[in-house]
């Protein structure tokens, strides 16, 4: 009677209106607790509180459904606005106007902040920001996104968070306290690896986790907390231990980590072609040293034995270093050679020094050159001098340099740790006093007159430097000095104290230059000394003229100019860059159909037409100057039928080529030197050398060995001769697409192999052992146009059904071999190449439970309980179909007995035979009377619970009966995790379903039931088997 009472309560209240519902040197560019399953499952319930007691009843609840809460007033009294202040991710923020009344002028909504839940998977969204807004969240869903941040500290309420298939490093949960359940699976970064010595290193700011929460699961790479090494290019992966809330109690099969897979680049490092000059004259006075700075061509090369020489050693002098020294005045060469090659050279002219009597250099004056870090300066011949020593990372302390002369060392990923500094020969009191700002420590105090600062026997690099002088020589002196900075190389000169170096970057300080000049004698310029992280970054700004609307409004910094999914292209576009003291230009060229491509221009002038109705097809963009010292420029574009493509850099072509595709839209980013690039991915196709893929197979059988290789479908190993595949090896050729084939078998006597890829050997030779199921994976950019489809010949089973990307595909707990196979790849989109129902079978075994029992009829109404009818009256046409079956067989749970009371005293779902494929329990649901209508399939919300068998059932109640009004928009399925069979058997890795057929407490429900039953009975037998019968 308990459910029949329920539901004349519920009926009461949802007619009174009481219920209501809720809802980024020398050269430039070398640079717990385990959940309480007794105390957590509630059973076979159809109600959402995680909080229900442990009781029978499988009817709706609505202890969550009450009416907002009074923190809904709190938020309204803000009058949040959904714009890009609050919301900046487009995509979150077209969302939530989308979820909102007319009425609401885009501000959030009482009803909207009372959310509870929010499902934002796969919506491309880079940015949470705003999520904050709303308190009230118990469950959000952000899987696959774009997301390399997630911050829900301010959701106290939150209980269920997926963050899976997004770009996370790290995540703190510290701060969550009723967190029961986590995903934090397949976090993808990209990353680049450059060569140092021998060793590979990555080195960017989103991948330097704290030590001591990550474990490494590629045996080849290692990481001291600050860089990730390998001796030999190889995938990495590792996991990231998440910091929760000591009072989290996570569910069991939440995840505690974040694993992160991270797609390496390696730049293999090229031979030197030539060098670029920084400045090709380069005018100094007699005295003055100089860092002499070049860019590489190609600019991922490196030059192994470097060569400097001077034409005339007594006017100019030059060291292994590259630092140039002005000795007489006059003209000079510099070279720069490898083994014999000259690669290129350096005019420099020494101007002659005046004394102190003489008043100004009649060569030398502040117009000659405006480039701030070469910008000369005049020594006064009884000039004082400055002495100072840099202790370096794997050397020590280095000998003492004097005067402008370059310490430390470039080229070398070595980090200055500490330096001691001291004048001599000043003539007068005072002391040059210096302090440092070192990794994990920041600024220390002042030191003075050789002292040192920084750390030595720690490893902990020097980031930044302040050096001033006092008393008298502070009066009558100015010291300069500038940083050689991993990533940026030689920066800008500071004075008196000023911050030369960086914050933030976390970049080490490898070399150092430091003068005195007396005062008002000095010729040297600052500026661009010090550079902190999000501070004073350039703004990158683009406009484009789109078909059929003109010029669109400026967009900048990685926002989308044009549109996508409209059919309207890019004719124009330009760009600058603003907000920055750095020299250099924005330069960008398009590639215009039927013109091809143009010539570069910059400052916001038109690259493109916009009088010809002709669609920009691709295009390049560059910096020049400084500001291609400091930053790269990253680009995208969205092209017609490509969709967004990978990020471009510097110069290189984003698009395509021959296909006659048309842009749409562009992102356009600047990010500091050695930061991290946006993304990975194939920025240009040319249709010339794009072709379809080629997909090769070979199959080992046994007493045959290795079949000849087949192509794109053709079957491989025999059908109708009882061979047995024991190993097999696959590889994709003929395409330029990044990415590579993964496969993994199921052996007989050992189960599911590790995957290999690229033609490797998976399986078994010569030990007789045969293989009885596969599945296949592409990655990358190959996974990102194509489809992977594969069907095996089983044996006993013949052909199965097509598996498609990682599907499992053959049998396994049947000892049944796999005989053949057949692989293709199928471009996105495109239909498969046969069924896809079927494709692998665990066990010709399902068990069917018909709900309650024993002492518990379930619920009642009419005359009707769910224990009698689903056993007197669903049960006999069940049993009719099941005895036609011919590949799978069906078990009945005792009927005298109840599966939930059994499982609560440890037997039930805990004792059931592995055997078992799937698990079936039918019930009939209670609720307001004559309203309440529908049936729906409970399953796990963690598992692979939208299945064809789960969808199958569905539909024949939707034919039937119709579906619940909850799960219209789900095709049938209600997701939940708070049933104790239901994670129990998931526990196990047993598929489980609960099937409400529909209301007992509406009588048009089981009407209908009874009516349909022969059709009921034989759709839910073909849904779980499989079978046609």
């Amino acid at each position: 009677m308990r459910k029949k009472w329920i539901g004349m309560l519920l009926s009461f209240l949802l007619l009174s209106g009481s219920i209501t519902p809720s809802v980024y040197a020398v050269s430039i560019n070398d640079r717990t607790n385990t959940s309480q399953e007794s105390t957590s499952q509630t059973n076979e319930t159809t109600a959402t509180s995680s909080k229900a007691p442990l009781t029978e009843s499988t009817n709706p609840t609505t202890e969550e459904t009450s009416g907002p809460t009074e923190n809904s007033a709190e938020n309204s009294s803000k009058d949040i606005p959904v714009d890009e202040v609050h919301f900046p991710d487009q995509n979150f923020r077209q969302l939530l106007i989308e979820m909102m009344e007319e009425n609401h002028s885009n501000v959030l909504s009482d009803e909207l902040l009372a959310t509870t839940e929010l499902d934002l998977s796969g919506k491309n969204i880079k940015s949470l920001d705003g999520i904050e807004y709303f308190k009230q969240l118990k469950k959000l869903e952000v899987q696959d996104n774009e997301l390399e941040q997630v911050d829900v500290s301010a959701l106290s309420e939150l209980t269920y968070l997926d963050v899976s298939k997004n770009k996370l490093p790290t995540i703190d949960l510290s701060m969550n306290d009723h967190l029961t359940y986590f995903n934090g699976k397949e976090q993808l970064i990209n990353a680049e690896a450059s060569k140092v010595d021998r060793e590979w290193v990555i080195n960017q700011d989103n991948l330097k986790p704290e030590l001591d929460k990550i474990d490494i699961n590629s045996t080849n790479w290692e990481y001291n907390g600050s860089v990730f090494t390998t001796m030999e290019p190889s995938a990495l992966n590792y996991s990231y231990q998440v910091e929760f809330s000591k009072k989290t109690i996570l569910e069991e099969t939440s995840n505690r980590s974040l694993d992160i897979t991270v797609e390496v680049k390696f730049l293999e490092q090229n031979s030197v072609e030539s060098i670029i000059p920084k400045e090709e004259k380069i005018k100094m006075s007699q005295g003055e040293t100089k860092q002499l700075e070049y860019s590489l061509v190609p600019e991922n090369a490196k030059i192994e034995q470097p060569v400097w020489t001077s034409s005339n050693d007594q006017i100019v002098s030059v060291d292994e270093n590259g630092t140039v020294t002005a000795i007489e005045p006059g003209e000079a060469t510099i070279s720069l050679s490898e083994t014999e090659k000259v690669l290129g050279s350096f005019k420099v002219i020494v101007n002659k020094v005046y004394d102190e009597s003489t008043s100004e250099s009649t060569d030398l004056t502040e117009n000659d050159d405006k480039d701030d870090t070469s910008k000369s300066f005049a020594r006064i011949s009884n000039s004082p001098t400055v002495s100072y020593q840099t202790h370096v990372k794997n050397i020590g302390w280095q000998t003492n340099q004097t005067n402008g002369s370059a310490a430390g060392t470039t080229g070398r990923n070595l980090w200055m740790e500490a330096i001691r500094i001291t004048t001599l020969g000043t003539g007068v009191s005072g002391d040059i006093e210096y302090s440092s700002h070192v990794k994990n420590i920041g600024w220390q105090n002042y030191v003075k007159n050789g002292e040192t600062s920084g750390t030595t026997g720690q490893v902990l690099q020097m980031e930044a430097i302040r050096i001033r002088l006092t008393g008298e020589l502070a009066q009558n002196y100015d010291v300069y000095y500038r940083t050689h900075v991993a990533n940026f190389g030689w920066l800008g000169w500071a004075k008196n104290g000023e911050d030369a170096g960086t914050a933030g970057y976390v970049y080490q300080m490898e070399g150092i230059q430091i003068q005195l000049v007396r005062k008002n004698q000095g010729n040297i310029i600052t500026g661009n000394a010090f550079f902190q992280k999000n501070v004073n970054h350039p703004t990158v700004s683009y406009q484009t003229f789109v078909k059929d609307q003109g010029w669109q409004g400026i967009r900048s910094n990685g926002e989308m100019s044009g549109t996508t999914n409209q059919n309207r292209w890019i004719e124009a576009m330009r760009m600058q860059v603003t907000n920055t003291s750095l020299t250099g230009n924005i330069e960008y060229s398009s590639h215009v159909k039927n013109i091809g491509w143009m010539n570069f221009v910059s400052n916001n002038n038109i690259s493109g037409t916009t009088d010809r109705y002709a669609q920009s097809e691709a295009i390049r963009i560059r910096l020049t100057g400084q500001l291609s010292q400091f930053y790269n420029v990253y680009y995208r574009v969205h092209a017609a039928n490509f969709g967004w493509l990978g990020w471009a850099k510097n110069g290189a072509d984003a698009g395509s080529s021959g296909f006659v595709y048309q842009l749409e839209a562009i992102e356009v980013r600047l990010v500091p030197k050695g930061q991290s690039s946006p993304g990975g991915g194939v920025p240009f196709y040319n249709r010339n050398t794009l072709a379809d893929p080629m997909i090769n197979y070979q199959a080992h059988l046994r007493n045959v060995g290795w079949q000849a290789t087949k192509r794109n479908g053709e079957t491989s190993g025999t059908t109708g001769q009882s061979s047995r595949v024991e190993a097999m090896r696959i590889n994709v050729s003929n395409t330029p697409l990044p990415g590579a084939i993964e496969y993994s078998t199921h052996v007989q006597n050992i189960g599911w192999q590790g995957y290999v890829r690229n033609n490797d050997l998976a399986g078994t030779t010569g030990r007789a052992l045969h293989v009885e199921a596969i599945r296949i994976r592409l990655t990358g950019q190959l996974n990102q146009f194509y489809d992977v489809y594969y069907r095996v010949h089983s044996a006993n089973f013949g052909w199965l059904d097509w598996a498609r990307n990682d599907q499992y595909a053959g049998t396994t707990n049947l000892n049944f071999p796999m005989e053949a196979i057949q692989v293709m790849l199928v471009r996105k989109g495109a239909p498969a190449p046969g069924p896809t129902t079927t494709p692998y079978q665990t066990s010709i075994n399902h068990l069917f439970v018909m709900g309650h029992g024993a002492g518990d009829p379930g619920a009642s109404y009419n005359g009707i309980n769910e224990r009698d009818f689903t056993r007197n009256e669903l049960m006999p046409y069940l049993q009719k179909w099941t005895s036609q079956l011919k590949r799978n067989r069906i078990t009945y749970y005792d009927t005298n007995a109840d599966m939930f009371q059994d499982s609560r005293r440890m037997q039930g779902a805990y004792t059931i035979s592995n055997s078992f494929s799937s698990v079936t329990e039918f019930h009939l649901d209670a609720g307001a009377i004559g309203i309440s209508t529908g049936g729906h399939v409970i399953a796990h919300r963690n598992g692979n619970s939208y299945t064809t068998q789960n969808y199958a059932i569905a539909n024949v109640i939707r034919t039937h009966v119709g579906l619940w009004g909850s799960v219209q928009n789900t095709g049938g399925i209600n997701l939940r995790s708070d049933l104790l069979n239901l994670n129990v058997l998931h526990s196990r890795g047993i598929p489980y379903r609960l099937a409400e057929l529909g209301f007992i407490t509406n009588t048009r429900d089981v009407e209908n039931i009874r009516r349909n039953m022969d059709q009921i009975a034989k759709g839910i037998v073909e849904g779980v088997t499989g079978e046609r019968l």
